[in-house]
């Protein structure tokens, strides 16, 4: 094994070059003052964290965290029993419903939210054709909705891969026990497959708590989520609204965030029933 460890120095120069570094960089960068980056005339300073913890950006963060909690609770609800029906369909039945969820993927992302972000304004082609007006555009519950529709196949395929792998004598020996279909569900099949629940919750919960994409098209800049206030602030939006500290500050508060909710659940034991 010794003679390929080479082959991973290649990998180890990209994960430093593209992850370590810009980390070290927002960590260094959060505790100075500057307006560029222009690191001759930067200044040590506590400045950003006084201005970032300020109501605005707690509520912005809270706000977030609630709409992807609530994102990822609608993607497991309507995950899971998708993905169950598909691993009970035979190999042809199976094979095109997952084609069938996996396509929209091969499409550009920015294409498919303002496509649904059309159908939900109240001169969408759904009122012409249905009569159907739904005018939620802009509004949060557009933004968890079109959350829940880019990120449900994230959910879908972990918990399929997982039901899949049960052994179906574990649930025949369950009946022959006496247990009916639900009880056999609640007390061999759930636990099983809470390994799937919690990398879906990983796979979908992260990505809405960081997005800035969807709220930003869904809402048309008018709401601003913790990933729309740290675009703004690194200067990718508007230039006056720029400040890189802040900026650093907040990222390395989101990526601590992440990482807290990576190792909460990885704590789930090796036989993914618990939380230690």
């Amino acid at each position: 094994m010794k003679r390929f460890k080479r082959f991973a120095w290649p990998y180890f120069f990209w994960m430093l070059v593209f992850t370590l570094i810009p980390i070290v960089l927002l960590f260094v960068i959060s505790f100075l003052e500057m307006r560029s980056l222009n690191f001759a005339s930067a200044r040590f300073s506590f400045a950003a964290f006084s201005k970032t913890f300020n109501s605005v950006y707690i509520n912005a963060f809270v706000k977030s965290i609630v709409l992807a909690a609530i994102a990822t609770a609608f993607c497991i609800l309507i995950g899971y029993p998708l993905a169950y029906i598909v691993s009970t369909l035979n190999i042809a039945n199976r094979f095109s419903f997952l084609l069938i969820l996996i396509m929209p993927m091969f499409t550009n992302m920015l294409l498919r939210v303002n496509t649904i972000n059309k159908l939900l304004r109240p001169e969408s082609f759904l009122k012409n054709l249905f009569g159907i007006s739904l005018n939620i555009s802009g509004s949060e519950t557009a933004v968890v909705l079109v959350m829940v529709l880019m990120y449900l196949p994230f959910m879908v395929f972990p918990i399929f891969t997982v039901l899949e792998k049960i052994d179906p004598s574990l649930l025949e020996a369950s009946r022959d026990l006496g247990a009916n279909n639900f009880k056999t569900f609640l007390k061999v099949t759930l636990p099983l497959s809470l390994k799937g629940i919690s990398s879906g919750i990983i796979m979908v919960f992260l990505p809405c708590a960081t997005s800035f994409t969807i709220p930003y098209i869904v809402s048309e800049g008018k709401m601003k989520l913790i990933g729309n206030i740290i675009e703004d602030k690194m200067g990718l939006g508007n230039v006056i609204t720029t400040d890189y500290p802040v900026g650093s500050l907040l990222s390395i508060i989101i990526l601590i965030a992440v990482m807290g909710s990576l190792w909460l659940i990885s704590k789930i034991d090796a036989e993914g029933e618990t939380l230690l």
